[in-house]
């Protein structure tokens, strides 16, 4: 006779923490630390070559030489969206006799940054709050406080965040790349705050769809478009599936819009670009992608948890479209913060030692990448050691570097905050659950913090186009009025040359002068009027010639 089964699903593996590792992290170090990662960068130098169309297209947006509803630059139709063109416009018309051209048209971006570290660590805090997220309860010991850990948790995310190597250049440049990263946070703490506070998450979940779509990722709307529909049937969404059918109808029409405005959904890249883009991956998600996948596999009888789920959901579809965008790095920014969330998972369950090898090299590393910054600023400010003043001179030829004070002492403070984490991370007595990302991201804050006080000036020096531009406008000022064509040069060189320089550098056929590269051909019954180049790149020369 057959009988019933009686035996139970096997429930869903649980971490075990002890009390000690819910140690609260100070409030006031975590926020010096963010802002301190978040200002180098965004301030203290001119635009450089990564955002030049961007900000271009933001200036004569603002200046009202380009439609709002279609942004251009100098005629020319742009990718990335709309909506980082009218932030950047809309702040360097309110702010920029304030705050200066510059960084007004920055400020949106820096803000977005700000907001994505905060909205991922509500996302972690949120997601650990879930009852199958929750450790195991100690049967002999006080109970674990549900807010602590999560607390815990979502410092873990937050510090593994800003330890991303990939977040540090790309993450500090106004563009598209940071509207989809704070849209990619957005979609995570939206799916995090289900079904606690349905309709507040339906409506940010809406919004961030929209940003995308409006934000230069119509592909990856989609995809998240069709994601979310099909993960209505998990109980997450049980009791508030009408507010999530809402959202996504909204997303929908946000996206719509965008594709009849003419964003395209953009072609794959291929196996080549899909095998750049995993070589990218690797050093882009360091150490993110590690910890992610051990967290992956150690709570792999949980796969269908929403903690586990919604940032694992997320990171597969932004790690795709990544694929599909090949050789642009800028598209690895939206797998950031999910790959953050499924590291801090980790933490609580990482062996001691494989969070001990993390630790060794993240102290040798970033300590070894200081002491090469303070040398080479050292060597360039008196010549010695000879050598690396010699390459310095090499690379930036005509600098002369001077000591600044401010910034020299706030990066001799940096130094020692760094001194003092290695201290603290020594002791033996430390068990928070997210000790394992303090060196990692605050060696990565201590190397940007370095960068942005001692080697900027050196760095703005080769990279901008002020000088150039400057020198451009003085001998067309010297010249009879007249236009230029410089259709022969890239958008990014027009744009830059043409904010510095106040002059239209747009495309006409009949114009009295030429701006074009000096290794071009020379069109006949024109001569050489100027000739210019940036510091170190005598081999790209500039040209104007004209009767």
């Amino acid at each position: 006779m057959l009988t019933a089964s009686t035996s139970k699903p096997k429930p869903a593996a649980r971490p075990v923490v002890a009390a000690q590792a819910l140690a609260r992290l100070p409030r006031w170090p975590l926020w010096l630390m963010c802002l301190a990662y978040v200002l180098p960068g965004f301030i203290g130098r001119d635009p450089w070559t990564g955002e030049g169309v961007a900000f271009g297209a933001i200036w004569q947006l603002a200046d009202g030489h380009s439609a709002w509803l279609h942004p251009t630059l100098y005629g020319h139709a742009l990718g990335g969206g709309w909506i980082p063109y009218w932030l950047g416009a809309l702040s360097l018309h309110m702010l920029g006799g304030v705050l200066g051209d510059v960084l007004a048209a920055r400020l949106p971006f820096a803000l977005l940054l700000g907001v994505t570290m905060a909205q991922t660590w509500y996302a972690a805090y949120h997601l650990a709050r879930r009852d199958a997220a929750q450790p195991v309860q100690p049967a002999f010991a006080p109970p674990i406080d549900e807010r602590a850990y999560a607390r815990a948790m979502a410092d873990g995310a937050l510090l593994s965040l800003v330890a991303c190597l990939g977040l540090l250049g790309l993450g500090h440049e106004a563009g598209a790349a940071l509207v989809q990263l704070a849209a990619s946070s957005a979609l995570l703490l939206a799916a995090a705050l289900m079904p606690r506070m349905r309709w507040r998450a339906a409506l940010l979940g809406a919004a961030a769809l929209a940003a995308l779509a409006l934000g230069g990722a119509p592909a990856l709307a989609l995809g998240a478009l069709l994601v979310g529909f099909a993960l209505l049937p998990h109980e997450a969404f049980a009791g508030a599936r009408a507010p999530v059918v809402a959202a996504l109808l909204l997303g929908a029409a946000a996206l719509l819009v965008a594709l009849h405005g003419g964003a395209r959904l953009t072609p794959s890249a291929g196996w080549a670009g899909a095998a750049h883009a995993l070589g990218t991956a690797a050093w882009f998600l360091w150490p993110a992608w590690p910890l992610a996948l051990w967290a992956l596999w150690r709570w792999r009888e949980s796969l269908v948890e929403w903690h586990v789920l919604a940032p694992a959901a997320l990171l597969a579809l932004t790690a795709f479209e990544a694929l599909r965008a090949g050789n642009h790095p800028q598209a690895m920014l939206a797998t950031l913060p999910p790959a953050a969330l499924l590291a801090a998972l980790a933490l609580p369950v990482m062996r001691r030692g494989s969070l001990a090898a993390l630790d060794w090299f993240a102290l040798m590393f970033f300590s070894l990448f200081a002491f090469v910054v303070w040398l080479l600023w050292l060597a360039t400010l008196t010549g010695f050691p000879s050598q690396p003043a010699a390459n310095v001179a090499r690379l930036a030829p005509g600098y002369h570097a001077t000591l600044h004070p401010l910034p020299a002492l706030l990066a001799l403070l940096a130094t020692l905050a760094w001194g003092a984490v290695v201290v603290w991370r020594a002791g033996r007595h430390r068990h928070p659950l997210w000790k394992g990302m303090v060196l990692s991201a605050g060696g990565v804050t201590l190397v940007w913090v370095l960068v942005g006080t001692l080697w900027l000036p050196a760095l703005d020096y080769a990279s901008t186009y002020r000088p150039l531009g400057r020198s451009l406008a003085s001998m067309l000022r010297a010249l009879p009025a007249g236009e230029v064509d410089a259709a022969g040069l890239p958008l990014v060189q027009r744009a830059l040359l043409g904010y510095w320089s106040a002059t239209p550098l747009g495309t006409a056929e009949h114009a009295r002068y030429r701006l074009q590269r000096a290794d071009a051909p020379r069109p006949p019954r024109l001569r050489v009027l100027w000739r210019g180049h940036r510091p170190g790149e005598r081999d790209d020369a500039l040209e104007l010639l004209g009767p």
